[in-house]
């Protein structure tokens, strides 16, 4: 199973309409014939990253639905529409494509069973970090993720933070050197802490030491989960 990330710049004052349109219109789309799955679509809190900004992940059966997806993108008449009338909402938009790593918490998809829960009127958060390790490090850094700092989360009880699904960015698609962890926050209160006041001293054989082994750079941004988000 592959899964699709999308970065989407969206026009000022057009979030809430790009996302019904996401909805209504896109989600059909690349659904169709069970060929995909729309997991998460994440809105960008303001005064956390870039402005009018969304994420979706999507969960891609194989390589020949990919392949039926993108023929349908550039010749399927719904889709011409589609990516026509978009433009009215969205700047542009940012793909690639993402393989699970060995030991992410997500691996397999049913395509069938991903329903949007009962809407409680209160979305979730996750924090998206995208690291870059040093070159030729690769495999150690997507190891040492699953292997330090996962257990190190876990091992926080009742949970903080958790995590979701970790990937590496496909070959091909966008930088070699590239891996994607998702997690969700369970406490924003305690988890807040860590930006007020910085993370506490850490300690040999913890993340932020062991991590620096592999990578000095990353980025992290907060998502907030859409009201018709499958996954929350």
């Amino acid at each position: 199973m592959i899964y699709l990330h999308e970065t989407h710049e969206v026009i000022g004052g057009k979030m809430d309409d790009f996302s019904e349109a996401m909805r209504d219109q896109w989600r059909p789309l690349i659904e169709r014939d069970g060929l995909a799955r729309v997991l998460w679509f994440f809105k960008v809190p303001h005064g956390t990253s870039v402005s009018y900004q969304a994420v979706s992940i999507t969960a891609v059966r194989d390589w020949q639905s990919w392949g039926t997806i993108v023929e349908r993108t550039l010749n399927d008449p719904a889709w011409r529409a589609w990516n026509r009338d978009v433009c009215q909402y969205r700047r542009d938009v940012v793909s690639k494509l993402l393989l699970p790593n060995p030991r992410s918490p997500l691996q397999e998809v049913d395509l069938v069973s991903v329903e949007a829960p009962a809407d409680d009127g209160l979305p979730s958060l996750y924090l998206h970090d995208t690291g870059w390790p040093y070159p030729g490090l690769m495999e150690e850094y997507i190891e040492t993720l699953h292997t330090v700092l996962q257990p190190q989360m876990d091992a926080i009880q009742p949970p903080v933070i958790t995590a979701a699904a970790g990937w590496r960015t496909c070959p091909g698609t966008g930088r070699f050197h590239e891996a994607i962890l998702l997690s969700k926050i369970h406490n924003w209160e305690l988890f807040s802490f860590i930006i007020t006041f910085g993370e506490p001293p850490a300690q040999p054989g913890e993340w932020m030491i062991e991590g620096l082994k592999y990578r000095d750079r990353w980025e992290s941004k907060l998502l907030r989960t859409a009201d018709w988000s499958p996954m929350k």
